[in-house]
């Protein structure tokens, strides 16, 4: 399951072409799409960490309200086409 979610992610991140998303409607993305298996949030939680570490994406925490939104980086942008 972790591979589909890491796959979800990158489709996910993808589809917004380069504009940043919100981590909770990410998680919320990837949730659905990740059908018909019922990931929990700490799975995806796990999946995205795995891919940041990976350098696949990358993210960025808000000062004023600390929430974090997430953009492919050139390499994950490689790595979603690849999985298209």
């Amino acid at each position: 399951m972790k591979l589909k979610l890491k796959r979800s992610i990158l489709a996910m991140l993808n589809a917004c072409d380069g504009v940043p998303a919100p981590e909770i409607a990410l998680l919320s993305a990837v949730r659905v799409h990740a059908q018909p298996e019922q990931p929990s949030e700490s799975d995806i939680l796990d999946a995205l960490r795995d891919v940041e570490n990976k350098r696949y994406a990358a993210a960025v925490t808000d000062e004023l309200t600390n929430e974090r939104t997430w953009t492919l980086t050139s390499k994950g942008v490689h790595k979603a086409r690849e999985g298209s």
